[in-house]
């Protein structure tokens, strides 16, 4: 049954205190029970005994729980907008695998040897160095040298960092080593280790001697200087880089040329240099800095 709901009449009467709720209910079920009559029927209806109910408080409407987004991965083909790819990661480049470059970048030249490569103003060194004063140039042959004692010196002339190192040995020793093979080898252990720091080596045949005094460090000398300037040279390329081939000299080179006391004072040392190749040690210096100059360029 559809119950209208009524708004009391406006009336010119003061207004009654409405009936309380459960009231109201009990005057509305009798008039139900009733059919709306009246008379009798309305009395016996208002003694008979009525179940009072209280209307329960409404229940707060649901909140509607708002349909979740749908995704790109749920949504339809039709409705998802695709995503974009993803941009290949780039591969980097490998750098560029560096050249070795030699462990010394040095400038310069280190003269290595004994008393015919001393370095001073008559000397085939001391000449070059006054023609090529933009040369570095480090003269540090000692007098009555050995191969041993480039091998002593060896750690102190790396130190210098030289560009080219030039060697004229054998004069004191090689006659007295266990024989000319012995010898390079050791002369080779030594210059290994400028090849090694990246140092151009060259080295100078052996001169002649002539000391009639002392026939057999004369005679050994000159046997085995033949054996050792040949293996010299084979060895260009490999054990070392380049000769200064002073043996080769037609006028310094013979074994007879130490007789000549204009070219050799002794029979051993050259004699004193000057300009044009005078004396024995500007001949030599003339070798000395064709062969220089070349390995520079």
């Amino acid at each position: 049954m559809t119950i209208a709901s009524m708004s009391p009449p406006v009336a010119t009467r003061p207004l009654r205190r409405p009936l309380p709720r459960v009231v109201a209910l009990v005057a509305f079920a009798s008039l139900s029970a009733c059919g709306g009559g009246g008379g009798s029927a309305a009395a016996a209806s208002l003694t008979a005994p009525v179940a009072v109910i209280a209307a329960p408080a409404p229940s707060p409407s649901p909140v509607p729980t708002p349909a979740p987004s749908a995704s790109p991965s749920t949504m339809p083909a039709s409705a998802a907008e695709p995503a974009p790819a993803p941009s290949p990661t780039p591969t980097p480049s490998p750098a560029p695998t560096p050249s070795p470059a030699p462990a010394s970048s040095g400038s310069g030249v280190l003269s290595e040897g004994d008393s015919i490569s001393v370095f001073w103003g008559g000397s085939h060194t001391g000449l070059y160095a006054a023609a090529h004063p933009k040369v570095t140039f480090y003269g540090k042959a000692v007098g009555g040298s050995g191969v041993n004692d480039l091998e002593a010196r060896v750690d102190a002339d790396l130190a210098l960092h030289p560009r080219l190192l030039t060697v004229l040995i054998g004069a004191n020793d090689l006659q007295g080593a266990t024989g000319a093979r012995a010898w390079l080898e050791q002369l080779f252990r030594y210059t290994a280790r400028f090849k090694a720091a990246g140092v151009t080596v060259a080295v100078g045949t052996l001169l002649p001697i002539n000391m009639p005094d002392q026939p057999r460090y004369t005679s050994v000398h000159n046997e085995r200087r033949q054996i050792v300037n040949a293996e010299l040279r084979a060895a260009v390329g490999h054990e070392i880089d380049a000769v200064i081939d002073f043996a080769a000299d037609p006028i310094m080179g013979p074994d007879t040329a130490p007789l000549d006391k204009s070219l050799y004072k002794d029979g051993l040392h050259p004699t004193d240099g000057g300009p044009n190749g005078a004396g024995g040690q500007g001949k030599l210096a003339l070798i000395y800095t064709k062969a220089v100059d070349a390995l520079l360029r």
